[in-house]
């Protein structure tokens, strides 16, 4: 088996890895914004801040810069996978 065919399976697993942490970077991305616009709702219909309102926004924008943080590393480290599988086989090793 070549060093190619032996690698294969794992850079998948990686490539899945990747996806499957820009596909939960933006759910909680959506999540934070549906949480945002729940409290601002509510916030608009209240005549004063409640901690309700105030969990709701802070639980909102947590989960909203979860999600960036989370979409930004899956980026990276697709980049990474990208230079690591474009270098030439004898600058690998």
């Amino acid at each position: 088996m070549t060093d190619d065919a032996a690698a294969a399976p794992t850079m998948i697993l990686a490539r899945l890895s990747v996806e499957r942490e820009s596909l939960l970077g933006a759910a909680f991305i959506g999540l934070g914004a549906v949480g945002l616009a729940i409290a601002v709702i509510a916030l608009a219909f209240s005549p004063s801040l409640r901690l309700p309102v105030l969990v709701g926004v802070g639980a909102g924008a947590v989960l909203l810069v979860h999600g960036i943080l989370r979409r930004s590393a899956a980026a990276r480290a697709a980049a990474a996978l990208d230079r690591l599988q474009s270098a030439p086989a004898s600058a690998s090793r």
